[in-house]
């Protein structure tokens, strides 16, 4: 069950810590996937995907949105934006941001040099992630409105409206060939910007990250001594409960937590991300047959004995220690818990040097093609306020300098700060942060605009590879949430609440406490508490009002 919040959180990685593997897109501990009502005509309203003639990666990325892979920082960056263009002007913005506030501008070198590159100023309002729905919608609610909202799922009332009232069409500045004027926003995938169209309009710049957070993980090496060296050819569930008896005995399990760990069979057994839409109607993933399925095939395992004892009740800590000392095989947790500082690819074998992890890949339960989650496309997208023809290029311009490319001096400028104050390079040209750099850079520019996803480790070449090789095969599996972005005033003060006795009865269930009728009568009263007044909210903001086209700019 995927549980509908605001943002959806996986682990951070930090772009500055030792230069361990890095998923350069993912710096913010937190991540959302607002895909707004991306209509069948959306193919007419996107940019054209036009990729960037700048730094020759080390493992290509694509158009879907496999990111490409660097074991190195390029030794010769390239310029990504040749001169400054603000021309002594200053442009507005208000982001989020996730740590302590960076070294003022006076005192930053890193800012400083910026604002020389872009010919003028950006006033920037920094809000902690905690408190910015509250501010941006006080914000909205003002009569000033800065050049640049982050819209990271905020609950705004009547989004649509919002939209075509307050905000620019973006679609005569950047769709199709027309977003040639800005190389840096071309050079991002179309699927990245899919989640900006909203009522057959393009309302905003994309944060990209990396389309899905994966299926988890698993300890490869009890897999491959339990026969098994790659599990998506792994051919039915009765085959993997198999497995799992097999990887379970001698004080270990197959599995550890039932209360973080059924994604990966959500996944197995097609349960849709949140909402399907049927016949253009809108399903819940719990109303679905796949759903019961699901935690039925789980309850089975339980029965078998394949979960830790007392797993129910960990914590994630508890789970995650479990998978690192060869206690569990298996594990649910984002793929960026892998390179991350500290991540499962550094842990797990500094536990036990025979042990190796590896991303979980997963089979169909009943055949057929694999599915996972598209829950991890864009950590949010950027809007921008109405205005006159020359500001909104303006505009434009910025985030195309925002979204200058890994590889680019613009990126390691933002990123890495200035050279001798912030960094230095070592002798393959990787910046080592110096221990005022990491506040000079805490300025939130990434969370404005920003290039496509990229790996990039100098530490752990072979973990890159890993991660690459699980993009290439995860994302083509990929659904998504037609309601994700969507605003349910319903879902924003209940959601949660009401669900929460469906997941109790969901654990009650496959900790043979309860039985599968008690699932179906909490899923009942669901519906009854709210369930079907988000529906219908949600199923509202999916159909959108129409309105005429954008005059061209």
């Amino acid at each position: 069950m995927a549980l509908e919040t605001n943002r959806r959180t996986f682990l951070s990685f930090a772009a500055l810590s030792a230069l361990a593997v890095v998923t350069t897109g993912s710096l913010a501990g937190c991540g959302t996937q607002s895909t707004l009502k991306a209509s069948a005509a959306s193919a007419g309203v996107l940019p054209k995907y036009i990729p960037l003639s700048g730094a020759t990666p080390d493992l290509p990325g694509n158009a879907a949105g496999v990111p490409a892979a660097f074991y190195n920082y390029p030794a010769k960056p390239f310029r990504a934006v040749s001169a400054p263009f603000l021309k002594g002007q200053k442009i507005t913005a208000i982001t989020n941001i996730f740590g302590p506030p960076p070294t003022p501008a006076d005192n930053n070198p890193a800012w400083q040099e910026i604002q020389k590159r872009l010919g003028g100023t950006v006033d920037l309002t920094a809000v902690s992630s905690d408190d910015y729905d509250t501010k941006l919608n006080t914000v909205i609610a003002g009569s000033d409105m800065p050049d640049l909202m982050l819209n990271d799922g905020a609950a705004i009332p009547d989004i649509i409206g919002f939209l075509e009232s307050s905000c620019q069409d973006l679609t005569p500045f950047l769709a199709g060939d027309k977003v040639k004027a800005y190389p840096n926003l071309a050079n991002i995938p179309q699927a990245f910007w899919k989640p900006t169209v909203q009522n057959g309009k393009l309302y905003g710049i994309p944060i990209p990250r990396s389309m899905t957070g994966g299926s988890g993980f698993i300890n490869q090496t009890f897999f491959a001594a339990a026969g098994v060296t790659d599990t998506g050819t792994i051919k039915s569930a009765d085959d993997y409960l198999s497995l799992a008896k097999q990887l379970t005995g001698a004080n270990r399990w197959a599995l550890g937590s039932t209360k973080f760990g059924l994604v990966p069979f959500e996944h197995i057994f097609h349960v849709p991300y949140n909402w399907a839409l049927k016949n253009g109607k809108l399903v819940k993933d719990i109303e679905t047959p796949e759903y019961l399925e699901a935690i039925s095939f789980v309850q089975k395992l339980y029965a078998a004995g394949c979960f830790a004892p007392g797993s129910e009740g960990w914590t994630k800590s508890q789970m995650q220690n479990a998978f690192i000392s060869g206690q569990v095989a298996q594990i649910y947790d984002g793929l960026p818990a892998f390179g991350k500082p500290g991540g499962y690819q550094q842990t797990v074998p500094a536990a036990n040097p025979a042990n190796k992890v590896v991303p979980f890949v997963p089979f169909s339960a009943h055949g057929g093609k694999a599915m996972v989650w598209l829950d991890n496309i864009d950590f949010a997208w950027t809007m921008v306020k109405k205005g006159s023809t020359d500001h909104i290029k303006l505009v434009l311009q910025l985030a195309n300098f925002l979204a200058s490319p890994f590889g680019s001096e613009e990126y390691l400028l933002m990123n890495y700060g200035v050279e001798g104050a912030d960094y230095a390079k070592d002798a393959k040209g990787n910046p080592v942060p110096t221990p005022q750099a990491a506040l000079d850079t805490a300025v939130p520019w990434r969370y404005l605009t920003a290039g496509p996803n990229t790996l990039y480790s100098p530490q752990f070449p072979d973990a890159i590879k890993t991660l690459h090789e699980a993009y290439a095969k995860l994302i083509p599996l990929g659904v998504a949430d037609p309601t994700q972005g969507l605003f349910s005033p319903t879902n924003a003060q209940q959601g949660l609440t009401i669900a929460k006795p469906v997941s109790d009865a969901v654990t009650n269930f496959i900790a043979g406490r309860g039985s599968l009728n008690d699932v179906k009568s909490a899923i009942a009263n669901w519906k009854s508490a709210g369930g079907d007044k988000i529906r219908s909210e949600f199923q509202a903001a999916l159909n959108g009002p129409t309105s005429s086209p954008s005059p061209s700019a």
